[in-house]
């Protein structure tokens, strides 16, 4: 019996860990030098952050440590280019831009703000 209770209370654990919510401030967002329609979203929470609108399908993908934390699908036609223009807009206009990440890598979940208050 104890040993399901370990058991359980291990799963969970590592549960609530693949559903951490994580915030990084945008300190920057510019073009990826060597791909079409990429961007990199500068922060200090993620090692780099990257907005790829290039191909059939996009993607937000934040990495730490060379490997992939989280990864967020967008549509190449619809989700990607209004992504790419709230972050360009917010730079342009020097708001602050919030990205709020939770879930595990592959399931992933992005809400974006221009409150800084919201990454605190």
């Amino acid at each position: 019996m104890k040993k399901a209770i370990v058991l359980v209370g291990i799963l969970f654990t590592f549960t609530l860990k693949a559903e951490t919510v994580e915030r990084a401030l945008m300190k920057d967002y510019i073009p990826v030098s060597d791909r079409d329609y990429a961007y990199e979203v500068k922060t200090d929470k993620f090692e780099k952050v990257i907005l790829d609108c290039g191909g059939f399908a996009g993607w937000m993908t934040f990495y730490r440590d060379s490997k992939v934390v989280h990864n967020i699908y967008m549509d190449t036609y619809t989700d990607c280019p209004r992504m790419h223009d709230f972050l360009n807009g917010s730079k342009e206009n020097k708001l602050p831009v919030c990205l709020q990440v939770e879930g595990a890598p592959d399931k992933s979940r992005l809400t974006v703000s221009n409150e800084a208050a919201d990454c605190q």
